[in-house]
């Protein structure tokens, strides 16, 4: 069995959909894209030939529209870091101040570089969900996000 260690994934994000990607410093968890798929319920006709599939009284499945879901992460939030804080448009605290429109959203790139290899994940999305932590008095300020991945993401496997 071949094991990929998950440490040194790189969460980066493009605030404008170009090429200036910017680390989202002191990431600690990262989980998704969770795509699902929808599925196509048909019941059974009352004049279903036994030659047609669902027949005998069994309902039909197709597999329906896919959902590219939304990647989380949690960080060790760090009001000096522009990615964290930043202004409009620039950092996880600015982006909610945003009103994304169309399909102008902030270009994400999670890549994680194992010892055999490269997976790059890439997608257009948006945060939908913020939430801070002051921890105990021997933890870290922190914060939970969620990113909506706005259309298909890609899988880069090198």
């Amino acid at each position: 069995m071949t094991r990929f260690p998950s440490f040194g994934a790189l969460l980066t994000v493009d605030w404008h959909g170009g090429t200036a990607y910017g680390t989202i410093g002191q990431v600690r968890d990262i989980a998704g894209p969770s795509i699902t798929r929808g599925d196509i319920e048909v019941p059974p006709d009352h004049d279903q030939a036994s030659s047609v599939k669902g027949a005998n009284n069994y309902k039909l499945h197709f597999p329906g529209v896919s959902d590219p879901g939304q990647l989380t992460f949690s960080i060790n939030l760090d009001l000096n870091w522009g990615t964290h804080v930043g202004g409009a448009g620039t950092g996880l605290l600015g982006s909610f101040q945003d009103t994304y429109q169309g399909t102008n959203f902030p270009t994400w790139h999670y890549k994680n570089t194992a010892i055999l290899g490269t997976a790059l994940w890439s997608f257009d999305g948006y945060p939908v969900g913020m939430e801070f932590a002051m921890g105990d008095v021997e933890g870290s300020m922190s914060a939970d996000l969620i990113i909506q991945i706005a259309s298909k993401p890609t899988l880069a496997v090198t």
